[in-house]
């Protein structure tokens, strides 16, 4: 009986070691699952956090390319809008370009009075060389003033002109372009005086050449020299011009030719101001050779007959008015109908 009450409880005792191991196993398990789950949470939750991470880096990356993009975008912009201001600074400067900062320092006026006599020098030295006159024409030659000093060189140097033709139109193409050059009257008679002397067919090519020659020099003498005292002594006129060629900038040949043709503003003034004005040097030698035209034509054609000649209006007459009219309005028709295609 004792041997059978100790299997017994041996065998009780194998049990409850049995049920206590599987129980330890259980736990650890139990504990193993709960480690594993833990690590898996652990791992989700880390994988979250850099997921969380990656997409708030990139989020802040995009911020920041768009906040690249827009602060571009605005410097663009802020450069375009300098740039059109700048572009309209110029062009109000060019509107009335005598105050212009990158304009060279006029030239001393004494140099002036250097080209003005070295003109002279070469107008006598051209007299020395004249064919021998009598002492009676000697006391009669003088620029021309009016029609009746016309009449009367016209006959005393075409005596001399068949026998001296080079030094008789060499005198007369520089007093002509000296006259232009300095903005001295006396040059519309000269181009009566050529119809006279050379006819139609030489004068009017002549008259053309050293007016805008001429011309040209008083442009370039108002441009190195003379800027300072043209502005002091015809502001208001400058002042107007300016505002007129600012109006006129994109057709501006159209605008030289117009001037000429018409009396609106003096030649002498369309000169000296044109530099000061920013009119480039190539317009306004072409604007004023075409502009000049019309008159020269009829001028050199009247001298032809200068003896027949009483007043202006026997050059003058209605038909020529019209047709200078004329001319004038296909000057400026570019400007006007362009004009109006803005408008449109």
């Amino acid at each position: 009986m004792e041997i059978d009450n100790q299997n017994i409880n041996n065998k009780h005792n194998n049990i409850n070691k049995r049920n206590i191991e599987n129980n330890i196993n259980n736990i650890n398990n139990i504990n193993n699952n709960n480690n594993n789950n833990n690590n898996i949470n652990n791992t989700n939750n880390i994988n979250n956090i850099n997921n969380n991470n990656n997409n708030n880096n990139n989020n802040n990356n995009n911020n920041n390319n768009n906040n690249n993009n827009n602060i571009s975008m605005k410097n663009k912009n802020n450069n375009n809008n300098n740039n059109n201001d700048n572009k309209n600074n110029n062009n109000n400067n060019k509107s009335f370009g005598l105050y212009s900062l990158e304009q060279p320092a006029p030239l001393p006026l004494w140099l002036l009075v250097i080209v003005f006599g070295i003109s002279i020098s070469v107008i006598v030295f051209l007299f020395l060389n004249f064919p021998s006159l009598s002492p009676q024409h000697k006391q009669l030659i003088r620029l021309p003033k009016n029609f009746k000093d016309v009449k009367l060189l016209s006959d005393i140097l075409s005596q001399y002109t068949d026998d001296n033709y080079f030094i008789v139109i060499t005198t007369f193409g520089v007093i002509y372009t000296f006259l232009q050059a300095f903005s001295i009257p006396g040059s519309v008679f000269l181009s009566f005086l050529s119809g006279g002397l050379f006819g139609l067919k030489v004068g009017f090519p002549l008259v053309c050449f050293v007016a805008t020659l001429g011309a040209t020099f008083s442009y370039l003498i108002s441009y190195y020299i003379g800027r300072n005292l043209v502005r002091k002594l015809f502001p208001d006129k400058l002042k107007l011009f300016s505002d007129s060629l600012s109006q006129k900038r994109d057709n501006l040949l159209n605008y030289i030719v117009f001037l000429r043709i018409t009396p609106f503003l003096p030649n002498w003034f369309i000169n000296l101001a044109s530099p000061l004005l920013d009119v480039p040097i190539h317009t306004f030698a072409i604007g004023t050779l075409i502009g000049i035209m019309p008159a020269t034509f009829l001028a050199v054609k009247a001298g032809i007959q200068i003896q027949n000649i009483q007043n202006p209006s026997d050059i003058f007459d209605l038909k020529s008015i019209l047709t200078m009219a004329a001319l004038a309005l296909l000057s400026i028709l570019p400007t006007l109908i362009q004009k109006k295609l803005k408008v449109n």
